[in-house]
Formats: C-alpha cells, sequence, structure tokens
C-alpha cells in the first residue's frame, strides 16, 4: 500500500533548503575508510570483545558492551549525503509499515530501483567494496547484502528486536540527515538507535544501556546474534524525518539462529479460585449484571460473537474509590516494570501491596462468585460438577508514554481462553489491544520480538487478520473468548498520546476449564 504522499512533500520542502549540492556522478568512499592501519586498527578493536575504543583521526568507535558495535563518521566523501537525499526526494516511493513491533515508512529493496542512480550506485558500493573489507574487519565470510531505505517521521518507532533470521550476520546503519542544525540530533529529538542489554538467558533487559542518534553520513554496523537487541527510539520532531538507507550482510546461517529458536519465554502463573477470601458480588457489581435475564443476553452475545463489553460494570462508586487509590500512588502499592523487553514494557502492581477497593477487585476476580459468574455469561465449564480443575490468572497493569507488548510466542493461547479487560483512568490510544486469528501468518521467527520479515508484509494483509480491537472506556468489563493460537499484542503507547489525566489502568484477567 503506497501511502508516501505526506512525507514525500516533507522532504520536498526540506530539500529546498539545501544549497545547490554539485553533480554526483557516483557515490565515493572517504579515502580515508581504505587505508590499511585504519583497517587494522578497526580489525584489533572488533576483536577484543567488551572494550570501548575510539580512533583519533577519523573519531571511529568500536562498542564491546553489550555486543560488538562500530560507528564510522563521514563514511563517503562529503557532500554526498545531500545528493543521496535529493534523490530519495525525487524518486523513491515510500510503503507504510504498521504491526505490533513497528510503525514507519520503507522503501523497495535497493535492488530493484533501477531509476534511483545513486541508490543503485550505493548498493554496487556496499556490494564490492564495503562486503570485502567487512570480512576482513569481522572475520566473517559475507556473501550478499540486502538494503533498502526507511523513514521515520514523528511518532515513529521500531520496538526491541534482535535481527537474528537465519543467514544475517552483520546490521547496518546509514544515516542521512543533512540538513542545516541538524546533522546530529540530540536526544530531546528521538529516533536513537538504543541499545540494551541482556541476562544470562539471553532476555533484553531495561534499562536502555547505550544511545546511538543519528549523525549525517555515518555508518553503523553491528554483529548480529543472540544478544544483539536494540530499537529504534520514537521520533519525537515534527520537523526533520529520520532518514537511513539500512539492511543486512548475510553469510551461511548464523549460529545464533539456531540456539535462539530453543530459548524459552516465561508465561502467565494460573492459580485455582481462592477459597478464603469471598466478597459478595451485590457489594461491588452494578446490579443490572446480576440479574437472570441480563446473564442470558450476555450468554447469547458472547455465543454469537465470541466477545463483548460491559459497560459500568462494578457501581460507580465503588470504580471512583479504586481509580483514586491507584492515582494517589501512596508508598503502600509496589509497582515493577514487566519484560523482557523484547515482548513487554509496562508496570505490574505487586498484588500483596493492594488495599482497600483494589484488594477488594482482586478478590472478586479470583472468588468462586466470579467463576460462577463466568460460568453464566459463557456456559464455560469454570464451576459446578461439571469443571475440572478451572483457574485463572490476574494482573493489575499500569500504561504510560512507551509502554507495549508485542507478538510472540508467550501471547500466543496454548489452549482455549476466557479474557477478561478491565479499565480504569482510560485515554484514548492507551492500552488498546488487538487480538489477531489463528489463521494469520506470524514471524517466521520463533522468539519474542525477533524482526520481522517487513518487506513483505502489507497493511491491507494485516488488517485481515484482526478479530477484535478493545479500546479503553473507563468502568467497562471486556469479555473476550479467545480459541487456541489466538493471539494479541497491546499497541505502543506513543508520546503523542494524550495522557493529561495521568496512567491508564489495567486489570488482566484469564481463565481456563
Amino acid at each position: 500500500m503506497d501511502t508516501s504522499g505526506e512525507p514525500q512533500k516533507k522532504l520536498l520542502r526540506l530539500s529546498e533548503t539545501f544549497e545547490k549540492p554539485q553533480a554526483v556522478k557516483e557515490v565515493r568512499l572517504n579515502d580515508t575508510y581504505q587505508q590499511r592501519e585504519l583497517t587494522e586498527w578497526l580489525q584489533s578493536a572488533w576483536t577484543n570483545e567488551k572494550t570501548e575504543t575510539k580512533e583519533k583521526q577519523t573519531g571511529a568507535q568500536v562498542f564491546g558492551d553489550p555486543f560488538q558495535i562500530c560507528l564510522l563518521p563521514e563514511m563517503l566523501v562529503q557532500g554526498q549525503s545531500q545528493s543521496l537525499v535529493a534523490e530519495i526526494t525525487q524518486k523513491v516511493q515510500w510503503s507504510r509499515k504498521q504491526m505490533d513491533l513497528y510503525e514507519f515508512y520503507q522503501s523497495t529493496d535497493l535492488s530493484n530501483m533501477p531509476n534511483c542512480r545513486l541508490l543503485t550506485n550505493f548498493l554496487q558500493v556496499l556490494r564490492k567494496q564495503v562486503r570485502p573489507w567487512l570480512e576482513k574487519v569481522t572475520g566473517l565470510k559475507l556473501d550478499y547484502v540486502s538494503a533498502s531505505c526507511s523513514m521515520y517521521t514523528c511518532g515513529d518507532y521500531l520496538l526491541v528486536h534482535d535481527d537474528l533470521l537465519k543467514d544475517r550476520q552483520v546490521a547496518f546503519i546509514y544515516y542521512l540527515t543533512p540538513w542545516e542544525g541538524a546533522e546530529e540530533w540530540t536526544d530531546a529529538q528521538g529516533g536513537c538507535l538504543e541499545i540494551f542489554p541482556s541476562d544470562e538467558q539471553c532476555f533484553p533487559q531495561f534499562p536502555v544501556q547505550r544511545k546511538i542518534a543519528p549523525k549525517d553520513n555515518q555508518f553503523a554496523f553491528f554483529k548480529v546474534g543472540s544478544r544483539s537487541f536494540h530499537q529504534v527510539g520514537e521520533v519525537t520532531t515534527f520537523d526533520y524525518p529520520r532518514l537511513t538507507i539500512n539492511g543486512w550482510f548475510h553469510g551461511e546461517t548464523n549460529e545464533a539462529f539456531v540456539a535462539d529458536s530453543l530459548r524459552a519465554f516465561p508465561r502467565l502463573r494460573y492459580l485455582p479460585p481462592d477459597n478464603i477470601n469471598q466478597p459478595p458480588l451485590g457489594l461491588l457489581l452494578n446490579n443490572v449484571y446480576l440479574k437472570s435475564a441480563t446473564r442470558r443476553s450476555i450468554q447469547k452475545r458472547i455465543e454469537e460473537n465470541s466477545e463483548i463489553c460491559l459497560y459500568e460494570f462494578f457501581k460507580r462508586e465503588r470504580f471512583e474509590m479504586a481509580r483514586s487509590q491507584l492515582m494517589a500512588d501512596s508508598n503502600t502499592l509496589k509497582w515493577r516494570r514487566q519484560g523482557p523487553a523484547n515482548a513487554h514494557n509496562y508496570e505490574v502492581l505487586d498484588l500483596s501491596t493492594a488495599k482497600g477497593t483494589i484488594q477488594e477487585l482482586l478478590q472478586l476476580f479470583r472468588s468462586h462468585a466470579m467463576f460462577d459468574l463466568l460460568r453464566d455469561f459463557t456456559d464455560l465449564d469454570l464451576a459446578g460438577s461439571d469443571a475440572d480443575q478451572p483457574t485463572c490468572s490476574v494482573e493489575i497493569q499500569r500504561w504510560s508514554h512507551g509502554n507495549y507488548t508485542v507478538l510472540g510466542d508467550g501471547l500466543v493461547s496454548e489452549e482455549n481462553t476466557l479474557d477478561l479487560v478491565y479499565y480504569l483512568n482510560a485515554a484514548d490510544g492507551a492500552a488498546v489491544i488487538t487480538y489477531l486469528s489463528p489463521d494469520s501468518e506470524l514471524p517466521e521467527e520463533k522468539a519474542p520480538g525477533a524482526s520481522r520479515r517487513m518487506e513483505s508484509e502489507g497493511e491491507d494483509e494485516e488488517d485481515e487478520s484482526v478479530l477484535l480491537t478493545i479500546t479503553p472506556v473507563d468502568n467497562a468489563l471486556n469479555i473476550v473468548y479467545r480459541c487456541e493460537g489466538t493471539t494479541k499484542f497491546t499497541k505502543y503507547v506513543s508520546c503523542n498520546t494524550p495522557l493529561e489525566k495521568g496512567p491508564v489502568f489495567v486489570i488482566s484477567c484469564s481463565y481456563k476449564e
């Protein structure tokens, strides 16, 4: 789907600010990077892992921790980045890419751009000059290169992933930001390449360990492996797009790819109903949902549509009390960030610290009375003589800017499950949950948050797989019956999402027969 109109217009306006560049027949590497002494220095620095070093003549940098990354300033002859941007502005067609992991614009592969002379030439430089040079520096056998252009406008992002896919060996990014005064971005403009540390199981951990800001004519590359977790931070400036040429140098099957497929992902913990704490339904629930006629109507709706939204589910005063207690965020409530970073980023409440109305709601969701009510709503064997060993998982989540969940094995339902989603202090665009069909094609990679095959995905195809989108509404209980194989994600909360009232709270429950 081509949605290149608006970003193309912005690029054209920005290109008008350039001084008329000299005619460039072909792009050329900076001669300094072809000197034997510099190649040997880079080779030595790359081999010496866990170090951080900088070369004086060029400013080239090599980082060994948490994985090997190299930055090469002024990669091309001075002024040629402007010429590349001018050609991209005039000739490149953009497709909008939107999924759980990303939102940005992407071109086709550079090998499919016969009318883009400089971009085609840039690809040839990568193939004939950079590839054999990288083989010397890294000691890796590199067979071919794939590359495309990417553009991130305000609000765009690419969440945590490792780029690990079969034969990818080295990832690269060439930055194009030649606009006067914006040649090197600040942290406030966003768009940084953000590098994550990982634990002993190779799961990425918060916080971000290193940030690499966009810098014109800089070439960055890193070794793809089981710990190469990174993301593109959300672009927060309206003034300039984050423009790059990026891709991979490919070789034999990456050894880390085989090991990565065996990595186990943590899952929710399910518990039986609580036999001790049994708050009366009539004390908390809106009385209309206790009526037999209402229960029959709900059951019919769920039988037909597998979902329903029950507005004003709890008594209004109880909802307000619970919301106020969560918003007060006294020292009594203890929150922790839910990871790993390639799957989740939100805060979850330590349930043992819940008091008052919040505690009552939690007890209700785990009570036999709630299992009975859900049996009446859904006709599932969650209570009674036919019930085997029904269980549930309950979580209170706090959602703010930058929070998300992404698709992955940990969020695929292994069996039929009943989900309950209840919002407090709801805000448009925050904690929006999307359910996808079991028949939809998930990414080829097994590991959660791994890199997607973006070049083969189209927006229309993605929409066909969407079963349901839950938008936040205060005091509304969403009930969703999802069959085996159904997956879900919670959309990234952009910095542009208005959260004037504070964070959004979600009580998220899952029940199994």
